[in-house]
Protein backbone atom coordinates (compact mmCIF):
# COMPACT_ATOMS: atom_id res chain seq x y z
CA UNK A 1 0.00 0.00 0.00
CA UNK A 2 1.18 3.52 -0.79
CA UNK A 3 2.28 5.47 2.28
CA UNK A 4 -0.04 8.41 1.61
CA UNK A 5 -3.05 6.12 1.38
CA UNK A 6 -2.07 4.31 4.57
CA UNK A 7 -1.68 7.60 6.43
CA UNK A 8 -5.01 8.85 5.14
CA UNK A 9 -6.78 5.65 6.19
CA UNK A 10 -5.22 5.85 9.65
CA UNK A 11 -6.22 9.46 10.24
CA UNK A 12 -9.69 8.87 8.78
CA UNK A 13 -10.34 5.97 11.14
CA UNK A 14 -9.51 7.91 14.29
CA UNK A 15 -11.39 10.89 12.88
CA UNK A 16 -14.55 8.78 13.24
CA UNK A 17 -14.02 9.04 16.97
CA UNK A 18 -12.96 12.70 17.00
CA UNK A 19 -9.37 11.83 17.85
CA UNK A 20 -6.59 13.70 15.99
CA UNK A 21 -3.17 12.04 15.92
CA UNK A 22 0.41 13.18 16.31
CA UNK A 23 2.99 12.11 13.73
CA UNK A 24 4.41 9.60 16.23
CA UNK A 25 0.93 8.09 16.78
CA UNK A 26 0.34 7.88 13.03
CA UNK A 27 3.57 5.91 12.71
CA UNK A 28 2.53 3.64 15.57
CA UNK A 29 -1.01 3.01 14.25
CA UNK A 30 -0.21 3.04 10.52
CA UNK A 31 -2.88 0.98 8.76
CA UNK A 32 -1.81 -1.91 6.52
CA UNK A 33 1.66 -0.54 5.77
CA UNK A 34 4.18 -3.36 5.88
CA UNK A 35 7.40 -1.48 5.14
CA UNK A 36 9.80 0.05 7.64
CA UNK A 37 9.23 3.79 7.82
CA UNK A 38 11.05 6.57 9.69
CA UNK A 39 9.22 9.34 11.50
CA UNK A 40 10.87 11.89 9.18
CA UNK A 41 9.30 10.16 6.19
CA UNK A 42 5.92 10.24 7.93
CA UNK A 43 6.20 13.98 8.60
CA UNK A 44 7.49 14.71 5.09
CA UNK A 45 4.60 12.77 3.53
CA UNK A 46 2.07 14.54 5.75
CA UNK A 47 3.31 17.92 4.50
CA UNK A 48 2.60 16.83 0.92
CA UNK A 49 -0.97 15.70 1.58
CA UNK A 50 -3.59 18.31 0.72
CA UNK A 51 -6.33 16.32 2.49
CA UNK A 52 -4.56 16.76 5.82
CA UNK A 53 -3.89 19.82 7.94
CA UNK A 54 -1.70 20.27 10.98
CA UNK A 55 -3.00 22.01 14.10
CA UNK A 56 -0.26 22.45 16.67
CA UNK A 57 1.23 18.93 16.90
CA UNK A 58 -1.85 17.12 15.60
CA UNK A 59 -2.92 16.04 12.13
CA UNK A 60 -6.56 16.01 11.10
CA UNK A 61 -8.65 15.77 7.96
CA UNK A 62 -9.28 19.12 6.27
CA UNK A 63 -11.60 21.42 8.22
CA UNK A 64 -11.50 19.22 11.32
CA UNK A 65 -9.20 21.42 13.39
CA UNK A 66 -11.79 21.71 16.15
CA UNK A 67 -10.99 18.13 17.12
CA UNK A 68 -7.72 19.20 18.72
CA UNK A 69 -9.60 20.95 21.53
CA UNK A 70 -11.94 17.95 21.78
CA UNK A 71 -8.98 15.65 22.34
CA UNK A 72 -7.54 17.88 25.05
CA UNK A 73 -10.88 18.01 26.86
CA UNK A 74 -11.30 14.25 26.70
CA UNK A 75 -7.84 13.76 28.16
CA UNK A 76 -9.08 15.32 31.41
CA UNK A 77 -12.18 13.11 31.39
CA UNK A 78 -9.95 10.07 30.82
CA UNK A 79 -7.79 10.90 33.84
CA UNK A 80 -10.89 10.91 36.02
CA UNK A 81 -12.08 7.56 34.65
CA UNK A 82 -8.63 5.99 34.98
CA UNK A 83 -8.68 7.02 38.63
CA UNK A 84 -12.03 5.30 39.03
CA UNK A 85 -10.69 2.22 37.24
CA UNK A 86 -7.78 1.94 39.67
CA UNK A 87 -10.08 2.60 42.62
CA UNK A 88 -12.45 -0.26 41.86
CA UNK A 89 -9.93 -2.38 40.00
CA UNK A 90 -8.37 -3.27 43.33
CA UNK A 91 -11.52 -5.24 44.15
CA UNK A 92 -11.93 -6.90 40.76
CA UNK A 93 -8.39 -8.24 40.59
CA UNK A 94 -8.90 -9.99 43.94
CA UNK A 95 -11.78 -12.04 42.61
CA UNK A 96 -10.78 -15.72 42.44
CA UNK A 97 -9.85 -17.06 39.00
CA UNK A 98 -9.56 -13.62 37.37
CA UNK A 99 -6.39 -13.72 35.26
CA UNK A 100 -6.52 -10.35 33.48
CA UNK A 101 -8.51 -7.14 33.69
CA UNK A 102 -8.14 -4.75 30.76
CA UNK A 103 -9.78 -1.54 29.62
CA UNK A 104 -10.97 -1.42 26.02
CA UNK A 105 -12.69 0.93 23.57
CA UNK A 106 -12.53 4.71 24.07
CA UNK A 107 -10.90 4.90 27.48
CA UNK A 108 -8.08 2.58 26.36
CA UNK A 109 -6.67 5.44 24.29
CA UNK A 110 -7.85 8.34 26.45
CA UNK A 111 -10.85 9.28 24.33
CA UNK A 112 -14.00 9.08 26.49
CA UNK A 113 -16.80 11.65 26.55
CA UNK A 114 -18.64 12.83 29.63
CA UNK A 115 -21.30 10.18 28.90
CA UNK A 116 -18.86 7.29 28.39
CA UNK A 117 -18.81 4.14 30.45
CA UNK A 118 -15.70 2.08 31.25
CA UNK A 119 -15.58 -0.97 29.01
CA UNK A 120 -13.75 -3.98 30.44
CA UNK A 121 -12.27 -7.10 28.87
CA UNK A 122 -11.79 -9.75 31.55
CA UNK A 123 -10.00 -13.09 31.29
CA UNK A 124 -11.15 -15.83 33.68
CA UNK A 125 -9.70 -19.27 34.27
CA UNK A 126 -11.49 -21.99 32.33
CA UNK A 127 -14.26 -23.69 34.29
CA UNK A 128 -15.01 -20.75 36.58
CA UNK A 129 -16.50 -18.21 34.15
CA UNK A 130 -19.92 -17.89 35.75
CA UNK A 131 -18.59 -17.87 39.32
CA UNK A 132 -16.02 -15.13 38.77
CA UNK A 133 -18.41 -13.06 36.66
CA UNK A 134 -21.01 -13.18 39.44
CA UNK A 135 -18.48 -12.03 42.04
CA UNK A 136 -17.36 -9.08 39.89
CA UNK A 137 -20.96 -8.12 39.14
CA UNK A 138 -21.91 -8.17 42.83
CA UNK A 139 -18.86 -6.12 43.81
CA UNK A 140 -19.55 -3.37 41.28
CA UNK A 141 -23.27 -3.43 42.02
CA UNK A 142 -22.56 -3.08 45.74
CA UNK A 143 -20.43 0.02 45.08
CA UNK A 144 -23.02 1.44 42.70
CA UNK A 145 -20.69 1.58 39.70
CA UNK A 146 -22.00 -1.18 37.41
CA UNK A 147 -23.58 -0.08 34.16
CA UNK A 148 -27.21 -1.14 33.75
CA UNK A 149 -30.38 0.23 32.13
CA UNK A 150 -29.87 3.99 31.68
CA UNK A 151 -27.10 4.27 34.29
CA UNK A 152 -24.09 4.54 31.99
CA UNK A 153 -21.75 7.50 32.48
CA UNK A 154 -18.64 6.63 34.47
CA UNK A 155 -19.85 3.10 35.24
CA UNK A 156 -18.23 -0.24 34.41
CA UNK A 157 -19.57 -2.21 31.47
CA UNK A 158 -19.19 -5.96 32.00
CA UNK A 159 -19.82 -7.13 28.47
CA UNK A 160 -16.80 -9.21 27.46
CA UNK A 161 -15.37 -12.22 29.31
CA UNK A 162 -13.15 -14.97 27.90
CA UNK A 163 -11.01 -17.82 29.14
CA UNK A 164 -7.28 -17.89 28.25
CA UNK A 165 -8.07 -20.42 25.50
CA UNK A 166 -10.28 -17.90 23.67
CA UNK A 167 -8.11 -14.78 23.70
CA UNK A 168 -7.51 -15.00 19.94
CA UNK A 169 -9.69 -12.25 18.45
CA UNK A 170 -9.23 -13.28 14.81
CA UNK A 171 -12.38 -15.49 14.69
CA UNK A 172 -14.43 -12.40 15.63
CA UNK A 173 -13.20 -10.31 12.69
CA UNK A 174 -15.72 -9.09 10.14
CA UNK A 175 -14.98 -9.89 6.51
CA UNK A 176 -13.40 -8.64 4.31
CA UNK A 177 -11.78 -6.31 6.86
CA UNK A 178 -12.43 -5.09 10.37
CA UNK A 179 -10.36 -2.03 11.30
CA UNK A 180 -12.32 -1.52 14.51
CA UNK A 181 -11.46 -4.94 15.94
CA UNK A 182 -7.86 -4.59 14.77
CA UNK A 183 -7.39 -1.33 16.64
CA UNK A 184 -9.46 -2.62 19.58
CA UNK A 185 -6.98 -5.48 19.92
CA UNK A 186 -3.93 -3.26 19.48
CA UNK A 187 -5.11 -0.59 21.94
CA UNK A 188 -6.30 -2.91 24.72
CA UNK A 189 -4.93 -1.56 28.01
CA UNK A 190 -4.52 -4.14 30.79
CA UNK A 191 -4.34 -3.03 34.42
CA UNK A 192 -3.74 -6.51 35.81
CA UNK A 193 -2.40 -9.80 34.50
CA UNK A 194 0.97 -9.24 32.82
CA UNK A 195 1.55 -12.93 32.09
CA UNK A 196 -1.92 -13.34 30.60
CA UNK A 197 -1.51 -10.20 28.52
CA UNK A 198 1.73 -11.61 27.11
CA UNK A 199 -0.27 -14.69 26.09
CA UNK A 200 -2.93 -12.42 24.57
CA UNK A 201 -0.30 -10.63 22.47
CA UNK A 202 1.24 -13.92 21.38
CA UNK A 203 -2.15 -15.24 20.23
CA UNK A 204 -2.99 -12.11 18.23
CA UNK A 205 0.30 -10.73 16.92
CA UNK A 206 0.44 -12.73 13.69
CA UNK A 207 -2.93 -11.82 12.19
CA UNK A 208 -2.64 -8.27 13.50
CA UNK A 209 0.63 -7.78 11.62
CA UNK A 210 -0.14 -9.78 8.47
CA UNK A 211 -3.65 -8.43 7.91
CA UNK A 212 -3.38 -4.91 9.34
CA UNK A 213 0.30 -4.04 9.63
CA UNK A 214 -0.05 -3.36 13.36
CA UNK A 215 2.26 -4.45 16.17
CA UNK A 216 1.85 -4.48 19.92
CA UNK A 217 3.87 -2.01 22.00
CA UNK A 218 6.61 -3.11 24.35
CA UNK A 219 5.17 -3.97 27.74
CA UNK A 220 5.44 -1.09 30.17
CA UNK A 221 5.33 -2.38 33.74
CA UNK A 222 3.99 0.98 34.93
CA UNK A 223 0.68 0.58 33.12
CA UNK A 224 -0.16 -2.44 35.27
CA UNK A 225 -1.79 -0.93 38.33
CA UNK A 226 -1.89 -4.29 40.10
CA UNK A 227 0.76 -7.00 39.97
CA UNK A 228 0.48 -9.76 42.57
CA UNK A 229 -2.24 -12.11 43.75
CA UNK A 230 -3.37 -11.55 47.31
CA UNK A 231 -3.40 -14.25 49.95
CA UNK A 232 -7.17 -14.02 50.18
CA UNK A 233 -7.48 -14.63 46.44
CA UNK A 234 -5.34 -17.73 46.63
CA UNK A 235 -7.40 -18.96 49.57
CA UNK A 236 -10.74 -18.56 47.78
CA UNK A 237 -9.34 -20.19 44.66
CA UNK A 238 -8.39 -23.15 46.83
CA UNK A 239 -11.91 -23.22 48.29
CA UNK A 240 -13.63 -23.14 44.89
CA UNK A 241 -11.12 -25.18 42.91
CA UNK A 242 -12.36 -28.74 43.52
CA UNK A 243 -15.71 -30.49 43.37
CA UNK A 244 -17.38 -27.88 45.55
CA UNK A 245 -16.44 -25.23 43.01
CA UNK A 246 -17.65 -27.45 40.17
CA UNK A 247 -21.05 -27.72 41.85
CA UNK A 248 -21.33 -23.95 42.33
CA UNK A 249 -20.17 -23.26 38.76
CA UNK A 250 -22.64 -25.78 37.37
CA UNK A 251 -25.52 -24.27 39.31
CA UNK A 252 -24.66 -20.71 38.22
CA UNK A 253 -24.21 -21.77 34.61
CA UNK A 254 -27.58 -23.51 34.56
CA UNK A 255 -29.27 -20.56 36.23
CA UNK A 256 -27.79 -17.67 34.26
CA UNK A 257 -27.10 -19.21 30.86
CA UNK A 258 -30.77 -19.91 30.17
CA UNK A 259 -31.68 -16.37 31.23
CA UNK A 260 -28.89 -14.89 29.13
CA UNK A 261 -29.83 -16.83 25.99
CA UNK A 262 -33.46 -15.80 26.38
CA UNK A 263 -32.48 -12.15 26.59
CA UNK A 264 -30.14 -12.50 23.60
CA UNK A 265 -32.96 -13.98 21.49
CA UNK A 266 -34.95 -10.79 22.03
CA UNK A 267 -32.24 -8.54 20.60
CA UNK A 268 -32.18 -7.32 17.01
CA UNK A 269 -29.88 -8.44 14.17
CA UNK A 270 -27.41 -5.66 14.99
CA UNK A 271 -26.52 -7.35 18.30
CA UNK A 272 -23.37 -9.39 18.86
CA UNK A 273 -23.85 -11.97 21.60
CA UNK A 274 -21.74 -15.04 22.32
CA UNK A 275 -22.61 -17.34 25.22
CA UNK A 276 -20.30 -20.32 25.64
CA UNK A 277 -18.11 -21.97 28.25
CA UNK A 278 -15.14 -19.92 27.00
CA UNK A 279 -16.69 -16.60 26.00
CA UNK A 280 -19.42 -14.31 27.25
CA UNK A 281 -19.84 -11.39 24.89
CA UNK A 282 -22.81 -9.06 25.24
CA UNK A 283 -23.09 -6.17 22.79
CA UNK A 284 -26.66 -5.10 22.13
CA UNK A 285 -25.49 -3.15 19.11
CA UNK A 286 -22.38 -4.09 17.13
CA UNK A 287 -21.45 -0.97 15.15
CA UNK A 288 -18.28 -2.29 13.52
CA UNK A 289 -19.81 -2.62 10.06
CA UNK A 290 -21.31 0.87 10.36
CA UNK A 291 -17.94 2.32 11.36
CA UNK A 292 -16.17 0.49 8.53
CA UNK A 293 -18.58 1.79 5.87
CA UNK A 294 -18.41 5.32 7.17
CA UNK A 295 -14.61 5.13 7.39
CA UNK A 296 -14.31 4.10 3.74
CA UNK A 297 -16.14 7.23 2.71
CA UNK A 298 -13.41 9.34 4.31
CA UNK A 299 -10.73 8.56 1.73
Amino acid sequence: MHLQKSILQTIAFFDLFNFPLTAEEIKEYLYKYDKAVHIKEIKGTLEEMEEIEKIHDYYVLKDQGKLVDVRKTRKFIAEKLWGRTRQYGQYMVKVPFVRMVAVCNNLAYDNPTELSDIDLFIVIEKGRMWLARLFITLILQFHGVRRHSDKIAGRFCLSFFVTPEKMDMEPLLLKPEDPYMAYWTRLLMPIYGKKTYEQFMDMNKNWLLKQYGLTFPDINEKKFSFHTNSGSKRFWEWVFKGKFGDLIEGFLKKTFKKRTLKKASQLGPEASVVVSDDMLKFHNRDRREEYRDKWKKGF
